[in-house]
């Protein structure tokens, strides 16, 4: 502006202050000729400057560009050879764009919004960074430090983020599908309303991290560790939890329809009106737990432990409890179980409660430590059941042969 102001008076002068309506017009073209040019520079140099520091791709060519063309046929060779050429600068230039910031320490930095998709980003420091918004969608962010960095809202869909830490990270309502985060470290992490679906997190460490109405629908979490995890409605229907470590979760109103919890280790976990329907507990420990109202019905509870565990109110229907330890274990009226189970619940917990209990079914019973002396055990079945030091004596209906077959399974009969 003060160039052009300058220019005016010079017009004046060389005028005497009466230039003519030519030279006003004619002056007053050139003037917003210059500002133009000088605005379209500007423009440049703060493109240039957004591209090195957020790293968004280079918009110097763009597809939707090659449909508004209109190439005549004695121009087709030089049009291709240009496109081909732009592609090229565009590759070129990413490029350049990740190596920059590999190489920048961008903790603290500010990338709000910023397009990374698809960016090589291995052991980058992005530590406190915000990327609230930020499109890492199918970037390759593995053992990158982002702890305490503020990814809410951010689209991760496919990125690599294998063994990255994400302590106490904020990845709320954050994109996660499909997602490789195996082996990462996202203990404290805020993932309330995220989604992780069919996402990989073998081996993956969230203890203590927010994960209300998060997602996990079809998600390996196998060997990972949740314990302490907040987990209040989540959904986690088909995921798979193999091995892994839920002790002392809070993870009421959860739904683990068809989850894989074989061999998990739920101690004191609080699943007070959780849906498990046919989910798989097999070997499962529930030492303690909390199931207020919990949905178990046609769920695999085989050689579960659910001592101490709290199942007043809950549905177990069709519930697979062969060799399940039931010791200690609440029920009450609201309870819905199998008569065959019920009737080994009471064995083990209210002893010398039955004398009588001819044609009984215990195959596949799990009877350690039951007191069944001085009871009628004419046609019961004992096929597979676990006996080590129940106790027999005086019985009615019992073979020698059973007999046996018993004390060979570790019982221990007292009338000998």
């Amino acid at each position: 502006m003060t160039l052009v102001s300058l220019g005016f008076l010079v017009m004046l002068l060389i005028t005497n202050g009466e230039p003519s309506i030519f030279v006003i017009v004619l002056s007053f073209i050139l003037a917003s000729f210059f500002v133009v040019f000088n605005q379209q520079i500007l423009l440049n140099k703060s493109t240039k400057k957004i591209l090195k520091i957020f790293g968004i791709k280079s918009l110097l060519f763009n597809n939707s560009n090659i449909k508004n063309l209109k190439i005549k046929p004695n121009q087709e060779n030089d049009v291709n050879q240009n496109i081909l050429q732009k592609k090229i600068n565009q590759e070129i230039i990413q490029k350049k764009i990740n190596q920059e910031i590999i190489r920048q320490d961008l903790n603290t930095a500010s990338l709000i919004l910023a397009n990374l998709s698809d960016a090589e980003l291995v052991g980058v420091n992005l530590s406190n960074a915000y990327l609230n918004g930020a499109n890492l969608s199918g970037a390759n962010l593995s053992e990158a430090n982002l702890n305490y960095a503020n990814l809410s809202d951010a689209n991760l869909r496919g990125t690599n983020l294998s063994s990255v830490q994400l302590v106490s990270a904020n990845l709320s309502s954050v994109q996660l599908i499909g997602a490789d985060l195996s082996n990462a470290n996202l203990e404290h992490t805020n993932l309330s309303s995220a989604d992780l679906s069919n996402a990989e997190l073998v081996g993956v460490n969230l203890s203590s991290a927010n994960l209300s109405d998060a997602r996990f629908m079809s998600a390996n979490l196998t060997n990972g560790n949740l314990s302490g995890v907040y987990l209040w409605n989540g959904n986690l229907n088909n995921a798979k939890l193999v091995n892994t470590d839920l002790s002392n979760a809070y993870m009421s109103s959860a739904k683990l329809n068809h989850a894989n919890l074989s061999c998990a280790v739920l101690k004191n976990a609080q699943l007070s009106g959780a849906k498990l329907r046919n989910a798989n507990l097999k070997n499962a420990n529930l030492y303690g737990t909390q199931l207020l109202g919990a949905r178990l019905d046609h769920a695999n509870l085989e050689n579960a432990n659910l001592e101490g565990a709290n199942l007043e109110g809950a549905d177990l229907r069709g519930a697979n409890l062969s060799g399940a330890n039931l010791k200690s274990v609440k029920i009450n009226q609201a309870t819905k179980l199998d008569y065959k189970w019920r009737l080994v619940w009471e064995i083990l917990n209210h002893k010398n409660k039955h004398t009588d209990l001819r044609n009984a079914d215990f195959e596949d019973a799990n009877l350690q430590g039951a007191d069944l002396r001085n009871t009628d055990l004419s046609n019961v079945k004992f096929t597979r059941a676990k006996v080590d030091n129940a106790l027999f004596g005086y019985n009615q209906g019992l073979s020698l042969e059973m007999k046996l077959e018993l004390k060979l399974r570790g019982a221990v009969f007292e009338d000998e």
